[in-house]
Formats: C-alpha cells, sequence, structure tokens
C-alpha cells in the first residue's frame, strides 16, 4: 500500500518545481497552480492527521508522530503562503502594489508568525500563554535595543498608509533634500537626485519633516532665483530687464510667465526674487544656469568696472559685491567680439553708435533683405523665426539683452538668414558696417574672431534646415517588379493598383502635421 507522507512530500517537491517555471509577473497563473497543489497537499494532510486544528496521530511510534508533526507544520506554511498569494493578487489587481508595498510586507510577516504559533499550539500542543509570557519579556528587551529601527518601521508604515508620495514622485524635504523616490523599503526612503546621487532618508526622519511633492496633480515645477542688484539700477529698468531675460530662456515655461519680486534692500543694493516655471524640477538647474548665463551678458559685478583682480582680498570683494548693469556707452567693453580694440577705437565707435527704440510687433529685419548694420540688443526680446525651403516659417530662437544679430550680413554681405521681429519694446544698439570695416582690416585677430562665429551660425542654420526638412521615401523595387516591367507583363494591371494605393496615400497624408521645432538656444 502507497505510504501518503510520500506522496504529500512529492506534491510539495512538485508544487516548489512547477513555481520555479511560472514567472514572478503572472501572478495569477502562479496563484491558481498553488491553489491546486494546495487543495491536494490539503486532502492528503486530512487523511492523514484529519483536521490540521486537531490533528491525530493514530500510530503510536515516536519517529512516526514526529515525522507526521513535521508534514503538519509543512502544511500550515503553505497555508500561510496561500494566504499572502491572495492577498498580493488582490492588491496587484488593484494595481495598488507598488505604494502597499511596506504594508503588504509587514502582513506577510504578520502571518507567517500567526502560523508558527498555530504549529506550535496546535500541532505540538504546547502552551501559548508561557511561550507569551516569555516573547513579552523578550520583545521590551528587543524593543529598547532596536528602538531606532522600529522608530523608522512604524514610521514606514504610517507613510505607507497616508501616501505623501509613492515610487516615482518628485519631492522637496526639510533640508533642501530633493530627488525622485526610487525605493520604499522597511527602514528608509531613496531619493535620486539632481546629480544622479542616491539619498537615503531613515523613515523616522521623514515623517518628521515637511514634504513638498511636486508630482501631485501637475508635474509643473515653480523654482527661484534671488539676484542680487547694485541700487544704482533704477527699479523699473531691473525688473524689466530679468523679465525679459527669463522669457528667453528654453527651460522655462512661457506659462504660467515668470515674476519678479523685490525682497530685500540693503545699502547699496536691492535683492530680486525671479520665480519661474518648469517641467519638472529636474529641469530647475539647467533654468537657473540659462538665467545666469543670459544675466552675465547684460551685468557684471559692480566692485569689478575698470578694475584688475590682483590679490586675494580684491578677488573676495568682487564676488560679493552686487551685480551692475552696464549703461549703452559701456555696451563695447562688454563684447567680446570688441576687445582687441583700444579705449580710443570704442570711444569711436560709441560716438557713431545710433539708437533704435522698438515696440512689440516692430519687424525689425526680414529674411532675405540686406543688412549692413550690427544689432546689440541693450533691452527687449526679439523672436527670431526662419522659412524652410517648402514654405513654412518656424521659430529658431529668442534673443534677448545682451544678444547680437546681423554680424553675417555685415562680415559676409549676405542677406539676413531669418525674420528678427520684437516680442516686447526694447532698445538696440547699432553700429554701421561703413564704421565697423575700417577697424577690421587693421585688426585680423578681430576678423578672425567674427568670422568662427559667422562660420558657426552659418553651420547652425545648414542643420536646422535640414533637421525641418522631411526626408523623402524612396520606394526601391524587387527583380521580379523589373522583369515585368521590362516585358510588360501585367503592367496595366500594376498601374491601376498604383492610382488607387496613391489615392490612399493622399488621404493619409492630408491629414499629415508639419514637424514642430521649438525653441533652439
Amino acid at each position: 500500500m502507497v505510504d501518503l507522507t510520500l506522496i504529500f512530500v512529492a506534491a510539495v517537491i512538485l508544487d516548489s518545481l512547477v513555481l520555479r517555471f511560472i514567472p514572478q509577473e503572472k501572478r495569477v497563473s502562479r496563484f491558481v497552480s498553488m491553489s491546486l497543489f494546495f487543495a491536494i497537499e490539503t486532502i492528503l494532510i486530512v487523511a492523514l492527521i484529519g483536521s490540521p486544528l486537531a490533528p491525530v496521530v493514530r500510530p503510536h511510534d515516536l519517529a512516526r508522530e514526529f515525522w507526521l508533526q513535521i508534514l503538519a507544520c509543512c502544511w500550515w506554511a503553505l497555508a500561510a503562503r496561500e494566504v499572502i498569494a491572495l492577498l498580493g493578487l488582490l492588491t496587484k489587481l488593484r494595481k495598488t502594489a507598488a505604494g502597499n508595498k511596506l504594508l503588504f510586507d509587514v502582513i506577510a510577516a504578520s502571518i507567517y508568525v500567526c502560523s508558527a504559533l498555530a504549529m506550535i499550539g496546535f500541532v505540538f500542543g504546547w502552551p501559548l500563554q508561557g511561550l507569551l509570557a516569555t516573547s513579552g519579556i523578550i520583545a521590551i528587551v528587543l524593543g529598547l535595543a532596536l528602538q531606532s529601527t522600529l522608530s523608522d518601521l512604524f514610521s514606514g508604515i504610517s507613510l505607507s498608509i497616508e501616501k505623501p508620495y509613492q515610487l516615482g514622485d518628485e519631492v522637496l524635504l526639510d533640508g533642501a533634500i530633493e530627488g525622485e523616490v526610487v525605493q520604499i523599503n522597511w527602514r528608509s526612503t531613496h531619493l535620486r537626485n539632481g546629480s544622479n546621487d542616491i539619498v537615503i532618508v531613515p523613515n523616522s526622519a521623514i515623517a518628521k519633516m515637511r514634504i513638498q511633492n511636486h508630482s501631485v496633480g501637475s508635474r509643473r515645477y515653480s523654482g527661484s532665483l534671488n539676484v542680487t542688484i547694485d541700487s544704482r539700477n533704477e527699479f523699473d529698468f531691473s525688473v524689466k530687464l530679468l523679465t525679459q531675460v527669463a522669457m528667453i530662456c528654453p527651460a522655462i515655461l512661457e506659462r504660467p510667465p515668470c515674476s519678479v519680486a523685490a525682497t530685500e534692500i540693503k545699502g547699496d543694493r536691492v535683492t530680486y526674487q525671479l520665480s519661474f516655471s518648469v517641467g519638472s524640477f529636474a529641469a530647475a538647474g539647467d533654468a537657473r544656469s540659462q538665467l545666469i548665463a543670459q544675466i552675465y551678458k547684460r551685468a557684471r559685478p559692480a566692485s569689478g568696472q575698470g578694475s584688475r583682480l590682483d590679490s586675494l582680498a580684491g578677488l573676495e570683494k568682487f564676488i560679493e559685491s552686487p551685480i551692475w548693469f552696464f549703461q549703452t556707452t559701456d555696451a563695447l567693453d562688454h563684447l567680446k567680439f570688441f576687445d582687441p580694440l583700444s579705449q580710443a577705437e570704442k570711444a569711436g565707435l560709441n560716438a557713431k553708435m545710433v539708437r533704435h527704440h522698438f515696440e512689440p510687433g516692430d519687424q525689425l529685419l526680414n529674411q532675405g533683405d540686406k543688412n549692413d548694420t550690427f544689432h546689440f540688443i541693450f533691452l527687449g526680446v526679439i523672436q527670431v523665426t526662419h522659412q524652410v525651403p517648402d514654405g513654412r516659417v518656424l521659430n529658431v530662437e529668442k534673443l534677448g539683452p545682451g544678444d547680437t544679430y546681423g554680424e553675417l550680413s555685415v562680415l559676409t554681405g549676405h542677406p539676413s538668414p531669418g525674420n528678427f521681429r520684437a516680442a516686447t519694446s526694447g532698445l538696440l544698439l547699432e553700429f554701421k558696417a561703413e564704421h565697423l570695416k575700417p577697424i577690421l582690416e587693421g585688426r585680423p585677430e578681430l576678423a578672425e574672431s567674427l568670422s568662427l562665429y559667422v562660420t558657426q551660425m552659418q553651420e547652425f542654420l545648414t542643420k536646422f534646415e535640414r533637421s525641418a526638412t522631411p526626408e523623402a521615401v524612396i520606394e526601391t523595387h524587387d527583380l521580379l517588379w523589373r522583369i515585368r516591367n521590362f516585358f510588360r507583363f501585367g503592367l496595366e494591371d500594376d498601374m491601376d493598383n498604383g492610382r488607387r494605393q496613391g489615392v490612399a496615400h493622399e488621404d493619409v497624408g492630408s491629414h499629415r502635421t508639419p514637424p514642430q521645432i521649438g525653441r533652439a538656444g
């Protein structure tokens, strides 16, 4: 007669082998297989010892009795596994497994503890009262020893239930801890910051912090940059220039518009806070870098005007001083193109400089027009567009305070490569080609510097047109088609099919949209 205990052991082994071949992702298949084997194992254990809640070991053989007790313990472990699998399947179907992982692990551990107590009480018949009393004393000792760990554990459970953040959320914690949530475990939460480093924060610390979740509702992130400006610059002028600087940064969203507010005045300086919005918190660093780069085109530290930094004290004073937005007469001193010029040559150019005020909507320069003027944007924002060969007019970039244009036409005589239209009011400083050419002829190094810039501009326009022009689809015919075409076999049928396919392609093509090109920096 076949021993049922061997069949039970074989069923457990077969159960484990089958589950190894079913991927973890297929939870339903795993649960069905697990349930079928558990039903068979339950039938076998009932046949061996009766009800697992009140096992009856008929033979009085001590070895046999111990063997049946081990099998009963295996059944209780399988029962705990079955309950946990059922809870995991329900959680997965409700699509909340990631958010409740920590709580689910705690429940699973509790189920296994209850299964172990059932083994002790039902299978071996040991009294649980003394065990529980002893375990209480042990729990007090362990609680004192593991106070920090338990604090992290229960804080993690609280965070898992409350859900102030989930995996993938971008959060900001007190202490300027910012990053994307990549892992939530029993003891800590892992964040990936903008430097791609992993920041590990204990759950007990996070539970006491102010949590700012950027991913709730909208992923739009609001950032700010504090700028300290010399008080000699007028308030309205500084606010207008900072606003225009933010308008030309590609990383900053146009809606909602940025805002500038004075937050502090102290002696010879005024602090302004420039608030802006970006698509995600990861783009905030790029936005601040772009803002600083654009501000640098129109500002210099006030203590560095016309002086050299010959000492460490001078360098510290240079760094700590407020910035100064230079005036129109100082523009040539801050354009790298004119660095080789002497002060006398710069003074001569300044005397011939023309100031051109413009208003929103003014067409400053058309694509294809001849231009003999070098333009420096002292104030204002200009939208640059370019018409590609197929007739579409695409946005190239926005120019703002401190930017220049017109060099290409002045140096090469080529027409304007784009359209320049005013987006805001502003002021242009213009230098005529007839005044620049005598200086360029006597300064070869200046001509080389400008020529390098012009070459880069031409390469940029070439790449821009190439990227904006859709590639033509060239159809290749196979050898069979060429043979049939040569001998005129079935050519009329092919032509009819071609006409029908051509009509279909025209219908599909009529719904195509032209490619969109964003602001280029």
